[in-house]
């Protein structure tokens, strides 16, 4: 039974590895106060069988592998780059393997919801672009990789390295055909958070849709019946400066095992940030240019069979890993991510972080005035 997982919170991913491999069906995953998804046992149910506690990514050894070589790459289809993340490579990806017959599983927004999806044509890989600063919903998508698998589809998952090491977990053998991308990840907030703070903006009205990023421009868009409602770059809008500021995520970020040079997929993506020489690239690295780092032969071969339409060149593996804490050490749970913890939902979302923010500038003049004090 997974009593530790429940008890410290810190030790569960919300990876839903455990409900889906249940074989009594009587894990559910319930949210707290917070909106994070934590496992339920009926004990009434519950035979005891071990199985929930020997797949969990947070209880058990997962393989990791360090990184074979390091790229910057992006999209050479410019409408693809323009409409995705960073270098738009997800999408070459996802392309390929849907065209060889294959499915993705990657995440999309339904209306303001992230969710992870199964897609099989290359008309809806569209839902899969942009980045979503939430959790996603994985629950019951394991099941379906596994009959995916079965019949021998190549597959392709795309999610957060504890989703990933979740999906590892309950495949345990993994097969030739199952390709995993971990994401360079800060952490996550919950969906409730989101949920909050959009129905405030839009006062309750029905928001249709949600974009965090195109590229390298970073802004929350809001659009209601055809129209944009709300548009405000990062530092004005209060959901933005939680996520960016680390105070609104779930406790096991703030410990993530994952967070760290050894990935658990074959093929870790992200944003390239220290990337150096940048005048050698024929590229305004300003619009967005993906770090590559696959950590399995399986990983070398996938970026090989797309390399037609990628612009590659190949760095080192030590100025990607430089250039990304995530890829060093999780982030660091500080006093404002500590209040939020406190009043957050006793206290309205948008007010807690205006309150963090306030604390985090106020902790900050008093550390540059103790600095010259004490000089």
């Amino acid at each position: 039974m997974i009593s530790v997982a429940i008890k410290q919170k810190a030790k569960c991913c919300g990876c839903n590895a455990c409900a889906e491999a249940c074989p009594k069906f009587c894990i559910e995953m319930i949210p707290d106060k917070k909106g994070f998804f934590y496992p339920k046992v009926d004990n009434a149910v519950c035979i005891d069988c071990g199985i929930c506690e020997n797949l969990c990514p947070f209880e058990n050894v997962i393989e990791m592998n360090t990184p074979l070589a390091a790229y910057a790459a992006w999209n050479k289809n410019r409408k693809q780059y323009l409409a995705s993340s960073s270098g738009g490579v997800a999408y070459v990806f996802s392309y390929y393997i849907v065209e060889q017959g294959g499915v993705v599983y990657g995440c999309t927004f339904d209306g303001v919801r992230a969710r992870h999806i199964r897609v099989d044509a290359l008309s809806d890989l569209y839902k899969l672009q942009g980045s979503k600063y939430v959790q996603s919903d994985v629950k019951r998508l394991f099941g379906y990789v596994r009959a995916d698998l079965k019949v021998g589809k190549p597959v392709l998952f795309i999610g957060t390295p504890c989703q990933v090491a979740g999906l590892k977990s309950y495949i345990r053998h993994i097969p030739s055909h199952l390709y995993l991308v971990d994401l360079i990840c800060h952490g996550v907030p919950s969906q409730k958070m989101l949920l909050e703070h959009v129905g405030q903006i839009v006062n309750n009205r029905s928001a249709e849709q949600l974009s965090f990023r195109k590229g390298q421009l970073f802004r929350l868009e809001i659009t209601s019946q055809g129209g944009t409602v709300y548009s405000s770059e990062p530092h004005k809008d209060m959901y933005y400066r939680a996520f960016l500021s680390g105070i609104s995520y779930r406790e096991s970020c703030y410990k993530c095992p994952f967070a760290r040079k050894e990935r658990v997929g074959d093929i870790t993506i992200g944003d390239f940030w220290g990337l150096q020489n940048t005048v050698s690239l024929p590229l305004k690295t300003e619009e967005g240019v993906s770090v590559l780092l696959p950590s399995t032969e399986k990983g070398k071969a996938l970026i090989a069979a797309v390399k037609s339409s990628l612009n590659i060149y190949e760095r080192s593996v030590d100025e990607a890993v430089n250039g990304n804490d995530q890829l060093r050490f999780p982030v660091k749970k500080a006093l404002p991510a500590k209040i939020f913890n406190v009043l957050y939902p006793v206290v309205a979302f948008d007010k807690v972080v205006t309150v963090c923010v306030a604390g985090q500038k106020l902790y900050t003049v008093f550390k540059i005035i103790g600095r010259k004090v004490f000089r």
